[in-house]
């Protein structure tokens, strides 16, 4: 199977639609179609595979040498020439299976990745735990890695305005997950929480091509604001947090201060 791989550069993607599903598109870009200008070409050659499907395995288990792309995910591109069984043409890799999609190639750029670069194998993050207080953690880079901390699929998440982001698991919500930390709105001046990340989650920096370790400006910046794990409870005027500064406070004293614990 002779393919071509794209995968989003995150300098360019100013609409943080990497790992999004094809369906979400409209909802952050303002159109479906795929934006080919921020993309990278990171692989081109031809591999041991009948499908897209066998494809995708491959990219995330046994990629060829000297590969150093992502690992095959959500958003990524891939254009496929000259297989049996499979028509010609560009497949945006999905939730569920791959979407065939218009993709114009000169409109993209030729990754780094495809040459000499070598990424960092480890990235420094803080990680976000339920019930526990914020910490420093070296993650390994890759797609397995980063899953294994969420526990699941992975859902990226930009409330910040410099070039950092949350990765959580996507699902965590709709699995009934621990909630973990409220994310609020600090450009408003209430403060107001617009957000509750459910399951453990780390913050991470953006690199040109992938995510990246946070400098040691930021490892302290969002250590001390997420610092300490969260209660939630209703109010009359719906869910508020509550940091958990001591241990020794008990969770049914909690309740009694501030109404019913989530």
């Amino acid at each position: 199977m002779e393919i071509t791989i794209y995968q989003v550069n995150m300098t360019r993607d100013k609409d943080r639609v990497c790992f999004m599903s094809h369906d979400n598109l409209e909802k952050f870009q303002g159109r479906n179609q795929v934006n080919s200008s921020i993309y990278d070409k990171v692989f081109e050659g031809n591999v041991n595979c009948k499908s897209l499907e066998d494809a995708y395995r491959m990219f995330n288990t046994t990629p060829p040498s000297g590969y150093k792309g992502r690992s095959l995910s959500v958003s990524d591109v891939v254009k496929i020439e000259e297989t049996a069984g499979v028509n010609d043409g560009f497949y945006f890799c999905d939730d569920f299976g791959f979407k065939m999609v218009e993709f114009n190639p000169e409109e993209a750029q030729i990754s780094p990745q495809c040459l000499d670069y070598i990424p960092s194998k480890t990235m420094t993050v803080v990680m976000l735990e339920p019930g526990r207080e914020a910490k420093l953690m070296e993650l390994e880079c890759g797609l397995e890695s980063m899953q294994k901390a969420v526990g699941g699929y992975i859902e990226t998440y930009y409330p910040f305005s410099e070039p950092v982001c949350i990765v959580c698991n996507e699902e965590g919500k709709m699995h009934g997950l621990p909630l973990n930390r409220a994310i609020y709105n600090t450009e408003s001046p209430e403060h107001e929480m617009v957000d509750i990340i459910a399951g453990s989650c780390f913050i991470c920096g953006l690199g040109e091509e992938d995510f990246v370790g946070l400098t040691k400006s930021q490892q302290d910046k969002y250590l001390a604001q997420f610092r300490y794990p969260e209660v939630f409870y209703r109010t009359g005027k719906g869910i508020a947090a509550k940091q958990q500064r001591s241990a020794a406070k008990s969770k049914d004293s909690r309740a009694r201060d501030d109404g019913p614990e989530l």
